[in-house]
């Protein structure tokens, strides 16, 4: 089986780097962004990935700040979950530049009041930390890394929250603009982080000889957070509803009713919510804690497709789709073969460097932390 795992992943790594080689090679042409619809699958991929790597920090950072030794042996898989995920994360946003050979341009000449500024320095600054803290850990330095643990807590609580923001202050989308974004980044990273590491646990053979019952409590931790984030998405879709603001009522509704209906109901609420609620509620085991915990930290992409591309989707004047006619000038989206090949490409990239990290690091088994 691993040798059939491992061709599986080759034959996925290949076909996406053919896609990235085209990338590099051609540029955006391939893409079905245009004028109105600039963001799509990549940058949604993006936010995902970072979600997972920073709700997983966030959870380790406060087990070691406030000494739950409990949760220690988590430590490990959970800060290699985080880089590798914020690396994928990382080539994501890359590669949706366009002009990606210029990222670095925003570290020489930062802009204070920018709050894409903030980010750049912010994911520099935790890439820095986790590169450092991983090297700590695993070489059973654990103390020393406790001191980066202060310094990371607030970092990666940050780092959500400014993602939050960044969607938050642009007044020109309704949907967007809200107060409520920076909390709601924030609850769902710590959930899809909690669930990520609770499933990679549980696989990885840590729920064995759980004297520490920590795979009794976190299913407990999951069902809170889970439930938190029903309620800041429910409020998220019902106070435009309620308000009958037109234009937000209008993304709203392409989110529920429109011709992807199918991501929010089936994907999110029905495999993401509802089924690992029912898991959660009833007397959960090992089985049904990794079939939750891997539900929500899988369809979570859901999520972020749902709150990227639907603002887009809707004109900003009224008339504005029929104004013009061109391929580029389309208010619909759909990604294109290229565009999942190329997250193909960063999905396998992130298994396979958690499969390197898996064989060059010491052990994940080892008690001591």
């Amino acid at each position: 089986m691993r040798l059939l795992y491992k061709i599986f992943w080759g034959i996925c790594f290949a076909v996406g780097a053919m896609a990235v080689g085209e990338r590099l090679v051609i540029g955006k042409k391939l893409l079905n962004l245009g004028s109105y619809v600039t963001w799509g699958l990549w940058v949604s991929l993006y936010i995902y990935l970072v979600g997972l790597s920073s709700g997983a920090y966030i959870f380790t950072s406060l087990a070691s700040v406030f000494k739950l030794e409990r949760f220690a042996k988590l430590r490990r898989i959970s800060l290699l979950t985080s880089l590798v995920t914020l690396l994928a994360a990382l080539v994501a946003i890359v590669l949706d530049l366009g002009h990606w050979e210029r990222f670095w341009y925003v570290l020489i000449y930062p802009t204070p009041s920018s709050m894409m500024s903030w980010m750049v320095w912010l994911y520099s600054l935790y890439l820095l930390l986790l590169v450092t803290q991983v090297f700590f850990v695993f070489s059973a330095k654990a103390e020393k890394a406790r001191f980066l643990f202060l310094i990371g807590f607030p970092l990666a609580i940050a780092i959500p929250v400014c993602g939050g923001s960044l969607f938050g202050v642009i007044g020109a989308r309704p949907y967007w603009h809200s107060a409520i974004f920076p909390v709601l980044f924030f609850f769902e990273a710590l959930l899809s982080g909690v669930a990520l590491i609770t499933f990679l646990g549980i696989v990885f053979g840590l729920a064995k000889d759980d004297k520490e019952e920590i795979f009794i409590i976190l299913p407990k931790i999951l069902l809170g957070l889970l439930a938190a984030n029903i309620v800041l998405e429910a409020s998220v879709m019902a106070v435009p509803l309620w308000g009958q603001i037109a234009y937000h009522i209008d993304a709203v509704k392409l989110v529920l009713f429109g011709e992807f209906w199918w991501v929010f109901w089936i994907a999110h609420i029905g495999l993401g919510c509802l089924i690992p609620l029912l898991l959660l509620l009833s007397k959960t085991n090992i089985i049904k804690a990794a079939v939750a915990s891997g539900l929500i930290a899988i369809t979570f992409m859901s999520v972020r497709l749902n709150i990227v591309i639907p603002a887009l989707a809707i004109p900003e004047l009224k008339g504005l789709e029929s104004a013009f006619i061109e391929k580029r000038l389309m208010f619909s989206y759909v990604p294109s073969l290229h565009e999942w090949q190329v997250s193909l490409f960063i999905v396998a990239l992130a298994v396979g460097l958690f499969y390197a990290g898996l064989k060059l690091l010491p052990s994940l088994e080892r008690r001591k932390a």
